[in-house]
């Protein structure tokens, strides 16, 4: 293991743990949440510095739906494979149908009665998912993008929230034109059509959105409410634990939710904290256009780096050292990892070196591939039992 310390521009110490295993998870995860957020709020921000020295504009748009305490949040992984296998199998028959061919029909009606109940049972999450596809396909959308200053591309990240009336499910997209687009025209005639289209995708679902309450749109400046600058405020929001007043919109975010699981062991909770895993499993948190819009080639990013891959990447460091094997085994019996971190981040290496001196802990200076090999963890073996995750959380 190796702990590395970097001091921020404020003059402030940041510590991390490298050559750690890593689940990779953007959602359950506090420790690799944070690390992917901070990633990914880099990438935004050197997408709107490209759009800005183009000459270029760009606008935050927030798109809500009406929600319950009756609205399921949405459908596993299980539950999202089977009904796309479903839905395939259900095309299949058709088209055997129309070219004549026999076709089982019992279990056509078994499948089809399967495929009905899923779709019955499915949650905020899996309709916004379909409303959003319903806003970028169409030749409307096609007339939008060409209309309004010709789109370059959009970054979508979806938030998730819970309050009184259950699970609050939203999306923010990153709206970046090739020309400069009054703030004016973007919300008197893009905003509405855009909304439109998701309304209409969402009452075809079942659901509904406020006419008054249910979109915004706005200029996006750089660090300045914009989609990087919610990244970054979700990486502080998951380092800094379930502090009361950073809830959001009179809700809790899931980390904070999972703070308050820890700390109460109330049931209602702990239920849906167990509801938030399934259904969040195996979901994106940000998605990118792609094709000829692709903001990522556009800003020169490149391929996108997958959740996984940035939890498991070690933080840069400009001092670092590495702590053996048996060492970091008597940290972790100890439930002292948090310790050592904060002699790091008050008095760098030197005070995480005195820290472990203290206790008769080894240490040495690290050099690039020091400290023991890493085996990547995978999201779905950090969910075989939930009940342990918490109690060891709540160690």
């Amino acid at each position: 293991m190796t702990l590395g310390v970097i001091t921020n521009p404020s003059g402030s110490r940041s510590a991390a743990y490298g050559g750690l295993t890593t689940c990779g998870s953007v959602w359950s995860c506090p420790v690799c949440a944070a690390k992917i957020a901070t990633r990914r709020a880099d990438d935004l921000a050197t997408v709107m510095r490209t759009v800005d020295d183009l000459g270029g504009s760009a606008f935050l748009l927030t798109l809500t739906m009406r929600h319950t305490r009756g609205d399921r949040l949405g459908l596993s992984r299980p539950e999202r494979a089977r009904r796309t296998e479903l839905e395939d199998r259900a095309w299949r028959r058709d088209l055997a149908r129309q070219a004549g061919d026999d076709v089982d029909e019992d279990t056509a009606a078994r499948e089809d009665d399967e495929l009905a109940k899923l779709d019955a049972s499915e949650g905020g999450w899996d309709v916004l998912s379909y409303a959003w596809r319903s806003v970028t396909s169409g030749a409307m959308w096609q007339a939008d993008t060409e209309r309004f200053g010709g789109l370059l591309g959009w970054a979508r990240a979806v938030e998730v929230t819970h309050g009184a009336n259950g699970w609050h499910v939203h999306v923010h997209v990153l709206l970046c034109f090739r020309e400069q687009v009054s703030a004016d025209l973007a919300r008197a005639a893009l905003g509405p059509r855009v909304f439109g289209r998701w309304s209409r995708a969402l009452e075809r679902r079942g659901f509904s959105a406020s006419p008054e309450h249910g979109w915004d749109l706005r200029r996006a400046q750089l660090g300045d409410g914009d989609l990087a600058d919610y990244f970054t405020k979700m990486a502080h929001e998951v380092t800094s634990g379930h502090r009361k007043e950073g809830h959001r919109h009179g809700g809790r975010t899931p980390m904070q939710l999972l703070g308050d699981t820890i700390e109460t062991y109330e049931a209602g909770d702990m239920a849906r904290w167990w509801e938030w895993e399934a259904a969040s499993d195996g979901r994106r948190q940000l998605t990118w256009s792609t094709g000829r819009r692709d903001l990522r080639a556009l800003a020169g990013l490149g391929k996108e780096t997958s959740d996984e891959e940035i939890a498991a990447e070690d933080q840069e460091a400009e001092e670092r050292i590495a702590v053996p094997r048996d060492a970091w085994a008597a940290i972790v019996a100890a439930r002292r990892e948090t310790t050592l971190l904060a002699a790091a981040e008050r008095d760098g290496v030197n005070g995480a070196r005195r820290w472990l001196d203290t206790y008769g802990l080894a240490w040495f200076l690290a050099e690039p591939g020091d400290g023991p090999s890493r085996v990547q963890v995978q999201p779905d073996c950090m969910r075989d039992d939930s009940r342990s995750i918490l109690r060891g959380f709540g160690a």
